[in-house]
């Protein structure tokens, strides 16, 4: 396909070359489809609309969407074959998670929000704005975009077999537990969005793929106030977690010492990782406290109804704090601290097709909750916290091994050699992790349901000899 491509491109460019400016009228025609309806069949046939297409395809905005619209597409083909349809539930999931990962990360950093030399008070750009650091901010307009999403669907399949009926909250634990929830998940994503600000998506994930690591020590550290039970410290999975953790501070350090750019640069790439281990540290709490506080049994919709409102409310102050603000922002801004209320109102009134964006965000995160909440259900949870922690390294992974895919190169030698060591040494040490865990579960289910079986053996033998000895007692008394 890409020989077809890239043939169909050269002969474009070589067309370009023979007929000069001519080539040029006739493709200002062809983009002008509704001035020239009468010649409609020679546009469509004209190999200028071909090369458009090629265009956006190989352009970066698109390059990164192309892993997680094919394990999208994959996905729900092989979920329509029963043979296929475990494995391609977690393809589909890989997809969704990847598409919207790399959605957020696209607009937080790369998207250009405004182009270079345009007028932005009394002066032009001199390169290109790109992004928008407002991950608080955005996180809470999500939150709030959701709910309503959540009320038009309620109205939608209210007078339906399909209505929906959001679990009653009966007592004082529950409410607490709710807010606790709502406050621990809204951080969670709120510092993740920020990060995605200030660091690639590929630093992004590879840290965040230490999960298992914090979750493990979160639980440790609540069991020493007896609030949860000691895990067992295991020396193989102990190492396997250490080892992956070890491989993606690599990773993150040849990342930001292997790439171009200046000081301040450096420094806000490391507020961005200290800012995604702060929300790697609040997904593990949010884990951990959901064996403290007792499982809720919430459904997606229950999450978006009850905790929506709880998060945009604490979120709120957040949005007022000022910070550094990266790349062209402090000359849009006149200043070099801001708080994403700043930035964000800037925004709506500089790039509002960028604050459309943001309201679209809000449709695709309730979309992925709604996804996702299903993915749970239908597979076991082991499966699907292997599916998602797996599947973080795996895109990264997937990008350096395509380079055609990658938007920004490697950095030179001996940090291209140090990443790739670094992404294989991640994906091998938590996936092995990930398969233990399942194993071990898959054992302790085979250890119960052994028990079960020899009670109801048991309970079964028991009843025979009482039925025995009711016929003894009862030929005696005859």
């Amino acid at each position: 396909c890409f020989q077809v491509f890239a043939y169909a491109r050269a002969s474009h460019i070589t067309r370009q070359g023979a007929m000069g400016a001519d080539n040029s009228t006739v493709a200002k025609n062809n983009y002008t489809m509704a001035g020239g309806i009468n010649h409609g069949a020679s546009a469509v046939l004209d190999t200028s609309h071909t090369n458009s297409m090629i265009d956006l395809v190989e352009s970066d905005t698109c390059k990164p969407f192309i892993i997680p619209i094919v394990g999208l597409l994959v996905g729900a083909a092989m979920m329509q074959a029963p043979k296929a349809a475990t494995v391609g539930k977690l393809v589909l999931y890989f997809g969704a998670q990847s598409f919207m990962n790399i959605f957020m990360a696209w607009v937080f950093r790369t998207h250009i929000t405004v182009a270079k030399g345009t007028m932005v008070g009394d002066r032009a750009l001199e390169t290109n704005l790109y992004g928008c650091p407002v991950g608080f901010a955005l996180t809470a307009m999500q939150q709030f975009i959701s709910f309503f999403c959540f009320l038009i669907l309620y109205a939608a399949l209210y007078a339906t077999p399909h209505k929906i009926t959001p679990k009653r909250i009966s007592s004082m634990k529950e409410v607490v537990s709710i807010v606790i929830f709502g406050c621990v998940f809204a951080m969670n994503i709120a510092l993740n969005n920020f990060s995605l600000g200030y660091v690639s998506i590929a630093v992004n994930l590879i840290i965040r793929s230490c999960l298992p690591l914090t979750t493990f020590l979160s639980q440790q550290g609540l069991a020493l106030f007896h609030l949860y039970p000691f895990r067992p410290c295991k020396v193989l999975e102990i190492g396997l977690m250490v080892a992956g953790v070890f491989c993606a501070s690599g990773f993150t350090v040849a990342k930001i010492l292997g790439s171009p750019g200046k000081n301040h640069e450096g420094s806000n790439e490391v507020l961005g990782c200290i800012m995604c281990i702060a929300s790697l540290l609040c997904g593990s709490v949010n884990l951990a406290l959901a064996g403290v506080l007792g499982e809720m049994k919430l459904s997606v919709y229950d999450t978006v109804a009850y905790m929506s409102i709880p998060a945009f409310v604490f979120l709120i102050p957040f949005c007022l704090v000022k910070k550094p603000v990266p790349g062209e922002w402090p000359q849009v801004l006149g200043m070099d601290t801001a708080s994403d209320f700043d930035i964000m109102m800037m925004t709506r009134q500089i790039a509002p097709s960028t604050f459309e964006l943001f309201i679209l965000s809000g449709f695709f995160s309730f979309a992925y909750n709604i996804i996702q909440f299903k993915i749970v259900h239908e597979l076991s949870p082991s499966a699907t916290a292997f599916g998602g922690n797996f599947n973080k390294a795996a895109l990264v992974f997937l990008t350096l091994l395509l380079p055609f895919l990658q938007v920004h190169s490697l950095p030179p030698a001996p940090w291209n050699i140090i990443i790739w060591a670094a992404v294989l040494g991640n994906v091998a040490a938590f996936s092995y992790y990930s398969y233990l865990q399942i194993l071990a579960k898959q054992a302790k289910a085979a250890e119960e349901a052994a028990k079960s079986e020899d009670k109801a053996e048991n309970d079964k033998s028991q009843a025979m000899l009482l039925n025995e000895d009711n016929k003894d007692e009862a030929a005696l008394g005859a």
